[in-house]
């Protein structure tokens, strides 16, 4: 049993370590093996180089040309342990708060019937990169988001969800959530902080037009399965979707 934690990466190397750095701090608190998997999808800052020095126990990597985050999340689908267990997914500018993989695994673990447990995320504007944690001054806004970060998946969903739709160049994430709350899966919504989610300049849903664009192809995609399927029961956790809404202002 392991649980393995997907970082994809594109020219983020000044942020890259400390995502790593904010997984690899929880690997005592775990009951089980830690595998953090570094997908870099074709970087030209130096990512694959420092990623080759690095001789990290539990840390592996694999790199392909540039072909967008979509297809870098199913290069790390493929990449998948055959013992993995537990699955989740961290942005390589995010951060993954103390202890929060610990307290999902034992919110999973405690329900064998359970697919899925889904958190909390934290919006935050400045993180320290000395704590991890956010900066003292930061604007940050706790929220239930809609991210991959938040959920902890048994594997044997993600083997039954199956690959990332490669129609999405953004909001892969949120189509991807869509089809798992869609699948009958069985989860458990729980108050934990799963994510330190940055908010910066080179954000990409700083790219507003073609978020939305790609946010509203996975609801459409959303209702034509469930028009074409009367069978088909969207059982999601509670977004903020106001909360939500107001962080454009960021």
């Amino acid at each position: 049993m392991t649980l393995t934690v997907i970082i994809v990466t594109y020219n983020r190397l000044p942020l890259l370590p400390l995502a790593i750095r904010s997984v690899k701090r929880q690997a005592a608190d775990l009951p089980l093996p830690l595998d953090i998997l570094v997908v870099d999808d074709g970087s030209t800052d130096g990512t694959a180089d420092w990623l080759a020095a690095q001789r990290q126990p539990g840390l592996r990597f694999v790199t392909q040309p540039n072909r967008g985050v979509t297809a870098a999340r199913n290069a790390g689908l493929q990449a998948l342990l055959a013992e993995t267990t537990f699955v989740t997914f961290l942005d390589s500018d995010d951060i993954s708060p103390p202890q929060a993989l610990a307290r999902q695994l034992a919110d999973l673990r405690a329900d064998p019937a359970l697919d899925l447990v889904y958190g909390r995320m934290t919006m935050v504007d400045d993180i320290s990169p000395q704590t991890l944690e956010p900066a003292a001054d930061a604007r940050r806004l706790d929220l239930v988001g809609i991210h991959l970060s938040c959920a902890l998946f048994r594997r044997a969903l993600i083997d039954r969800i199956g690959p990332f739709d490669p129609a999405f160049r953004q909001a892969e994430d949120t189509d991807y959530l869509l089809r798992t709350f869609e699948a009958g899966t069985r989860f458990r919504q729980t108050a934990t902080v799963c994510l330190y989610y940055r908010r910066h300049a080179g954000n990409m849903t700083k790219r507003q037009e073609e978020s939305r664009r790609y946010f509203a192809l996975a609801i459409h995609k959303s209702l034509v399965r469930r028009r074409r399927d009367p069978t088909i029961r969207l059982d999601k956790p509670c977004f903020d979707i106001q909360s939500l809404g107001s962080t454009e202002f960021w």
